[in-house]
Parts: structure tokens; C-alpha cells; sequence
């Protein structure tokens, strides 16, 4: 009998974290469901975000699963009011930092001592 060989284990990304944060935000929204999917029927490969809330799907679609991701965290949190603070919401993948109109709007951001996306009230 053949030995199977291990796979080689490969090291978290900062990319793998953002990934993981980005499907946590979706459920901090309220999504009952979020799925990654992929069609390679044809070239290039495309990328899906999908959501559900109660009754009502989202999607969004990419290049790349992140950035499918951030286009749905950008069509769910863009636009809607902060639970927290009241201000408008809006979604930033960047980095935590002094975003445009700060006072006006509660930015959903990047923080890496976290690895998570924060919002700009906390």
C-alpha cells in the first residue's frame, strides 16, 4: 500500500484574513447566508458574493473572490444608517484612516491589529 503525501500547508495571507473578515461583515449586517461561488464555463474565471437576507438575495461578482466580496459589502452598507451611531454607512477596503466627509459618514474600514473591518463610531 502507497503512503498518500501530505499536502504542503501553506501561511495565512493578510488577503486570507480580509477574506474571512469580509464574510463576518456580511453577517454582522444581517445575512442569514453568504456563499463564494465560480464559473469557469468560460475564459476569464468569474467570481460570485452571494447573500441573503430573511428573504432577499444579493450578489455580487469580481475577478477574484475578495473583490466580489467588496462589491457586495459596498451594495449592502453603502448608503444605509450606521445601527450605531445614526450617520449614514459606507464601506472602505482600505486600511483605517481619515476617510472623506469622517464627520458625516460612519466608514466600515480595514484594521489590521484586529483583522477585522471596523466602523468609524467604535
Amino acid at each position: 500500500m502507497t503512503k498518500k503525501r501530505a499536502r504542503p500547508q501553506r501561511k495565512p495571507t493578510e488577503e486570507d484574513a480580509r477574506l474571512v473578515a469580509a464574510v463576518d461583515l456580511l453577517r454582522r449586517t444581517g445575512a442569514n447566508e453568504v456563499q463564494i461561488r465560480y464559473c469557469e464555463e468560460e475564459k476569464p474565471v468569474v467570481w460570485f458574493a452571494i447573500g441573503r437576507w430573511e428573504n432577499v438575495w444579493e450578489t455580487a461578482s469580481a475577478m477574484n473572490p475578495l473583490r466580489a466580496l467588496y462589491r457586495l459589502l459596498d451594495e449592502v452598507i453603502d448608503g444605509g444608517t450606521c445601527e450605531h451611531c445614526g450617520k449614514p454607512a459606507g464601506f472602505e477596503e482600505s486600511d483605517i484612516g481619515t476617510m472623506p466627509l469622517n464627520q458625516f459618514v460612519c466608514w466600515y474600514q480595514w484594521d489590521p491589529s484586529t483583522k477585522s473591518y471596523a466602523r468609524g463610531c467604535a
